[in-house]
């Protein structure tokens, strides 16, 4: 899985995230994730993992550093701290789920997230974004998925 957050200029509140399932943690992958959901010539910053390097090098300013909690808390505090909210959100909300419906349970999630501030429109726009999604058949919602 692959996240990305965003922060204020200040680098203290997350603004909007965004998570996607990845097939694998190669360069290509997450260069392709980092393609569709960060703007160009942004500071990223990551741990040093490796795949990290190529991908974001060239299009972003990179700034990878070795994760370590005790000498720097602050690093990827957010990060580290959305995805423990997900995790409690899909537990809390659906008790575990299935990898085949993964990626929707992470939308909803980053659709909550997102429109955090909204809370008083989060039911219009809920309701729109239904309207005008394309409808899901019974059987790709209970199917296994092929492999």
């Amino acid at each position: 899985m692959q996240v990305a957050v965003s922060l204020d200029s200040a680098g203290k509140i997350p603004g909007y995230v965004k998570m996607e399932v990845l097939e694998d943690v190669s360069g290509e992958s997450i260069g392709a994730f980092a393609e569709r959901n960060i703007a160009e010539g942004s500071a990223v910053r990551t741990d040093g993992f490796i795949s990290y390097l190529a991908a974001l090098g060239g299009r972003y300013e990179h700034k990878p550093e070795r994760f370590d909690f005790r000498g720097n808390p602050e690093h990827l505090k957010w990060l580290h701290r959305v995805v423990g909210n997900a995790k409690a959100f899909i537990l809390g909300t659906y008790h575990g789920l299935g990898e085949k419906h993964l990626q929707a349970y992470l939308d909803e999630f980053c659709f909550r997230f997102n429109r955090r501030r909204t809370e008083g429109q989060l039911f219009n726009r809920l309701l729109n974004a239904c309207a005008n999604s394309p409808t899901i058949t019974y059987e790709e919602l209970v199917l296994p998925v092929a492999t």
